[in-house]
């Protein structure tokens, strides 16, 4: 058998030196992307360190605090003077917000933010409004608004138009605020001044007394305005046959029943 022919394949020079700069071009292509893509990455990383250092070192120039509560606005310097010196970062706002918050129960809302151009941090208050000071459980304490008893008054001096004694759990009490107001509202059709509310608000039961020593159990906080009036009728005749100091039981009052006798 005759051995096999072996052909080489040869390239002309032309087309290999063409073949050898495409290569070239392609891997300096790459090269270079990949250039790009490191550098930016670089980049990325250094403009977040720079922003997170520019967040982290800032340091108050001046300090504003925006608070009607002189109490509030002097603890609030207070706590953000200790910070000088120190970065002010956000939830360092957020722990320096809580701790104003938790020395003033009475605070609605408590808020610290910052402004980078001015270098300046301000504070930023509300007080939950008092409806009326009273005794819970023997304690000197403020409803607010929204039911909570609170331990100081943020809101000003307060000129109740009855004292009032609470007593029960000390948890919030929305229904007694709104009895509360509506009493206030219809006070002046009282037969007599009311002077005096005793609460219980497991039940809820309330007692009144009144400026010429009526006692008026007066039950649970519905149908104030009605009770009122009803009062009004009862008290003008009864008087007409007693000479001293009445006691009235409405408690009964959703069944249709009142209840005059003499106090004691």
């Amino acid at each position: 058998m005759a051995a096999r022919k072996k052909f080489r394949v040869k390239v002309r020079v032309k087309v290999r030196n063409r073949l050898l700069r495409s290569g070239s071009t392609a891997a300096g292509i790459i090269l270079c992307l990949a250039l790009a893509v490191w550098l930016s990455g670089e980049s990325l990383k250094a403009s977040r360190r720079f922003i997170a250092s520019r967040l982290t070192a800032f340091r108050p120039a001046a300090i504003v605090v925006d608070s009607p509560a002189p109490e509030a606005a002097a603890s609030a310097l207070e706590l953000l003077s200790g910070q000088a010196g120190s970065p002010l970062t956000g939830a360092r706002c957020r722990e320096l917000a809580a701790k104003l918050k938790s020395r003033h129960p009475a605070l609605a809302s408590a808020r610290i933010t910052r402004n980078f151009f001015t270098r300046k941090a301000a504070v930023h208050v509300t007080v939950e409004p008092v409806v009326t000071p009273l005794l819970l459980n023997g304690t000197t304490a403020y409803l607010g608004e929204t039911g909570r008893f609170m331990r100081e008054n943020l809101s000003g001096p307060q000129a109740p138009v009855f004292t009032t004694e609470v007593r029960g759990p000390a948890g919030p009490a929305p229904a007694l605020v709104k009895f509360l107001r509506e009493v206030n509202s219809f006070s002046g059709q009282f037969p007599a001044r009311p002077v005096k509310l005793e609460c219980e608000l497991k039940d809820p039961a309330c007692t009144f007394t009144l400026a010429d020593s009526t006692r008026v159990l007066w039950g649970g906080f519905e149908f104030t305005r009605i009770k009122v009036l009803r009062l009004t009728e009862v008290l003008k005749d009864a008087s007409a046959k007693n000479d001293g100091p009445l006691r009235v039981d409405l408690r009964s009052f959703n069944e249709g029943k009142i209840f005059v006798s003499a106090f004691r």
